[in-house]
Formats: C-alpha cells, structure tokens, sequence
C-alpha cells in the first residue's frame, strides 16, 4: 500500500483556505485514509511517502511506514520510491484525500483482484484521475498521474494484456481537489473531522 502526500498540501484550494488551513486540512484527510486502512487491516503495510516533515511525523505517529523523499519528485516520483521501498507483490496505491473512504470500499478493491482482475482502478468522479491503482509489481506497470490518468492507466493495461477491474465506490472516488469539493464536503453532513473543519472554514 503506497499513500503519496505532496509537500504543498491542497494547493488548488489556495483561494478560499489559507497555507495554515490547507495544511491542517491535509493532515485531517491522511488521518482520515489511515483509519480507514486500520479498519481494513492494511495500515501496517502501508508506506507513506513524501518529502513534507509534517506528514512524515504524522504518518509515523499513525503507525505507517515512511518513505522520506529529498524533494517533491510528483506523484509519479512518489510512487516509485515507495514500490522501491515496499517488499509487496501487489501494489496498490491511495492518495491521502479521499474523506469518505470506508474499510468496505479497499475490501471490494481486493475482492475484484481476488476475482481475476490483474489491474484494479478506481477513476475520481471526473473520470480523468486515478484515486486508486492496484497492479502486480512484476509488471513494471507505467505510472501517469497527472496525465489524464484514469484512462492512460487503462490503456496501459490493455496494451499489457493485463485483466482489468474498475472500483466505482463513492469513497474512493470522491477526492477533494477544488472548492466545489470542499463546499460538497461541507454540505455531505458528515461526522468526520475534515468535513467539520470545511464547515467552520466556510463558514
């Protein structure tokens, strides 16, 4: 299990949330994921990784193993070093906000790999992310974040003849990236932390 934090927190939220608060908001969200991880038995495999001080201390005081970068690689560069990091066979890969992922949502990431699926993704709500990305290390799998990367993952998969399975849970597809989001957050009525923290920051 491969977490990457970026170093500048939520950056596309720059406009209706200070430095502070995006950054407190970002160690909510990875709070958040790690719990879900402890719920599903996997938070003692997972490598967080990232080049921020802050969420390297977080990560470790939340029980996951950490992957220190020297600098912000992307998250492309993040990934690879925790694959480099991880003694795995599968990797899968979460990114650290997703505040409505629940246990049930990785179980059903595994069930579909259990199932056949060689390659499991799960697409952000636009379907042009990748908020989930389960594949065999062996496969040296090409990595496109940041590039349409729901269907460049997909197509890699095909081209690879490699099965593949698609995760549409909510919560692991609904990331939050702009303040349309954070406002969807504010109004979910949830009881998590990160969605009262938009509440208050929104006023």
């Amino acid at each position: 299990m491969i977490v990457p934090v970026k170093p500048s927190g939520k950056s596309r939220l720059s406009g209706v949330l200070s430095e502070g608060e995006r950054r407190e908001l970002a160690g909510l969200f990875l709070k958040e994921v790690m719990a879900a991880l402890r719920r599903a038995g996997l938070a003692g495999s997972t490598f967080v990784v990232s080049s921020d001080d802050g969420a390297i201390r977080l990560a470790g005081s939340l029980g996951a193993r950490v992957v220190r970068e020297a600098a912000d690689t992307g998250v492309n560069g993040a990934v690879r070093a925790g694959i480099g990091a991880a003694a795995a066979r599968q990797i899968l890969v979460l990114p650290s906000d997703l505040p409505f992922l629940r246990a049930s949502d990785l179980r059903r990431i595994v069930a579909l790999h259990e199932g056949g699926a060689k390659v499991v993704i799960a697409p952000s709500a636009a379907f042009d992310g990748t908020n989930a990305l389960l594949f065999p290390r062996s496969a040296a799998f090409p990595l496109s974040y940041d590039s349409d990367s729901f269907w460049s993952h997909l197509s890699s998969a095909s081209a690879m003849g490699l099965t593949v399975g698609v995760c549409t849970a909510q919560g692991v597809m609904s990331d939050i990236d702009s303040p349309d989001d954070l406002r969807m957050l504010a109004a979910s009525g949830s009881r998590s932390s990160s969605a009262a923290f938009a509440r208050r920051a929104l006023g």
